[in-house]
């Protein structure tokens, strides 16, 4: 019977800060909405900061040689995986697939005729691990006619199939949004705006820090109404979902050109307003395309930020805001399962998109599949 013998498929992923690789180890069995899925070790490998600030430039500047970027992310990629299956003493063998799903460079700024880019050379992934190796999951969907984005979505789909009116929201570089509406309708899902990805500029550019730790420096000062009111003119505000977007959009390009010494307010406020921005984001955009929700779990690294989750409660003040672990599931591997479970789906020929969460004409199978060379 097809889908009836467990599958372990290794689940890499790597969000848009391009803090860390997150890797996870994921058994799978059955089939559609009736798997049973099992996170079996996890682990996070921290990108070093050389290769983060490589990373980091391109998309400031996109004029590092691609190439050279790519094969450096690859090996990273590769590197770690083999620590993650030598410290767990897991054959290669052992593995149905290797899920990867890149690092994003490029995702469009809501026009998706623009693309979206990963790197990390699948071929190479596959001869280094020697193991079949399934990723690039946006194209198909792009394709099709949608955004290539939000994708995790599925995978929220299948571990949380006894939920309804619940909300799951990855707070990364950029917020997304997944919304379980009922049993018998399709789920909702869209990129809500910024997440951290303004936020780390700010503290790259004033505080020569990485981010805002715990939101620290944000929850010493106020926010400014001006800059707010300023902010939340946005066009991508008032897009309706299925909608996408990136860092190319809201990260260090528009933090260079909001000319901040105009408003002449402290590093601290000015983080402050930017947490309080990325939470009307998406409590706006929750209560516009859906509603207020019963539960929202809150995942990625900005549901550490003190500051945005507090801004985020008080805005969804009806709602339960529970960190993604209470689900009973690791809110740090999220995103390495959701991948594990696209490439599970992509070896049974399973479609794992919706219209209702891409916009795109069809749902379709996502990925594509490298075998290691002879």
């Amino acid at each position: 019977m097809v889908g009836s013998a467990p599958r372990l498929i290794l689940g890499l992923s790597s969000g848009t800060s391009a803090d860390a690789l997150d890797v996870a180890l994921v058994e799978i069995v059955g089939t559609g909405r009736n798997r049973k899925v099992k996170c079996l070790v996890g682990d996070e490998f921290e990108t070093p900061l050389s290769l983060k600030r490589r990373i980091t430039n391109f998309l400031k500047t996109y004029d590092l040689p691609l190439r050279d970027l790519e094969k450096a992310i690859s090996l990273f990629f590769v590197e770690s995986a083999q620590s993650f299956l030598m410290t767990h003493n897991v054959s290669a063998t052992d593995l149905t697939c290797v899920a990867s799903h890149g690092q994003t460079v490029f995702h469009h700024n809501g026009d998706p005729r623009q693309g979206s880019l990963q790197l990390g050379n699948l071929q190479f992934l596959a001869d280094q691990l020697n193991v079949a190796v399934v990723g690039n999951f946006r194209q198909a969907d792009l394709l099709a006619g949608g955004q290539g984005a939000p994708i995790s979505v599925f995978a929220d789909w299948v571990l949380h199939s006894d939920k309804t009116d619940l909300a799951i929201v990855n707070i990364g570089g950029i917020a997304n949004i997944s919304y379980l509406r009922d049993n018998n309708s399709p789920p909702l899902a869209w990129d809500s705006g910024p997440g951290n990805g303004l936020l780390d500029a700010v503290s790259r550019i004033y505080l020569n820090q990485e981010y805002d730790v715990g939101g620290h420096v944000a929850l010493s000062a106020d926010f400014c109404p001006v800059l707010l009111e300023d902010l939340q003119k946005h066009p991508y505000f008032s897009l309706k979902a299925p909608k996408s977007t990136g860092l190319e959009l809201f990260g260090p390009k528009f933090i260079k050109n909001l000319r901040l010494e105009r408003y002449e307010l402290s590093v601290s406020e000015i983080l402050a307003t930017l947490c309080q921005l990325s939470a009307w984001g998406i409590s706006s955009s929750l209560i516009r395309e859906a509603r207020e929700p019963k539960t929202l779990y809150l995942c990625g690294g900005g549901r550490k930020n003190l500051a945005l989750v507090g801004a985020l409660s008080r805005q969804l003040p009806n709602t339960e805001i529970l960190d993604y672990e209470k689900s009973g599931f690791d809110a740090d591997l999220r995103e390495a399962v959701a991948f594990a479970l696209l490439g599970d789906a992509y070896l049974l020929g399973e479609t794992s998109t919706w219209p209702t969460t891409t916009g795109a004409r069809k749902s379709v199978i996502l990925g594509e599949g490298r075998a290691p060379m002879a």
